[in-house]
């Protein structure tokens, strides 16, 4: 679910662009969230992260700039556009890491291009391990897998729609998934810590309801891994 912030104090302004979002968002059946701010210090106080924010730069007391600069200190990946009537802080809107500028009145054109291009930085393409068996290759998408496991000399890839069994050590494949959502959480385990519902001393329950073993020694670092992934769950 794409989430997008819209902060514009001027009501006639902030209604076109959200016409102009959901006029695009819909033609593209891309499904969306969108939450209107007149202020900087509403969006600010926000509970809620976005994946784009689309900025006024002339708010109040509060800027546009003031508040991307926010922004930028617990999202450095958050998509960031100002629109303004101005041309005056360009080089402001480079030093917050801008996606883009959009000079008011907004051209719908232009700013579905920028739409477009925004949404497609921020859907990264999917990662995929290959199993290979003694008859076929086997394309796996790391979204997919719910844990893996060693049985001797083969792992077992539980997936949601199926077990997936070949040749291969565990440590070697640990390797591959070491900069995914993975934790090795015993000596014959590879958790995927997005299908993870909760866990104890001993084991961890998965929320299609499998439970799944864990180490004594391995029990702090999983629980931080897993309050690390639970916090910063954005994209």
């Amino acid at each position: 679910m794409l989430k997008i912030a819209i902060c514009e104090d001027d009501s006639i302004q902030r209604h076109s662009i959200v016409d102009m979002l959901e006029n695009y968002l819909s033609s593209i059946n891309k499904s969306y969230d969108l939450f209107e701010f007149i202020n900087g210090e509403d969006l600010l106080s926000s509970i809620d992260k976005f994946h784009i924010y689309l900025l006024d730069i002339h708010m109040g007391s509060v800027s546009g700039i003031d508040v991307a600069k926010k922004i930028r200190l617990i999202q450095e990946k958050a998509i960031i556009i100002f629109t303004t009537g101005f041309k005056d802080y360009v080089f402001d809107a480079f030093d917050v890491n801008a996606f883009h500028y959009i000079i008011k009145p907004i051209d719908e054109n232009k700013f579905k291009e920028i739409l477009y291009s925004a949404i497609k930085s921020i859907s990264p393409k999917e990662k995929f391990l290959i199993a290979k068996t003694i008859s076929s290759s086997i394309k796996i998408l790391l979204k997919d897998i719910l844990y893996i496991e060693s049985d001797q000399r083969k792992i077992k890839v539980h997936t949601t729609y199926d077990v997936i069994e070949y040749y291969y050590k565990i440590s070697d494949i640990e390797n591959e998934l070491s900069e995914d959502t993975f934790f090795r959480c015993h000596k014959s385990y590879i958790i995927n810590l997005k299908y993870v519902q909760s866990f104890n001393n001993t084991s961890i329950f998965l929320k299609n309801s499998e439970i799944v073993y864990i180490s004594k020694y391995k029990l702090s670092d999983f629980s931080k891994a897993f309050m690390y992934y639970l916090k910063n769950e954005e994209y």
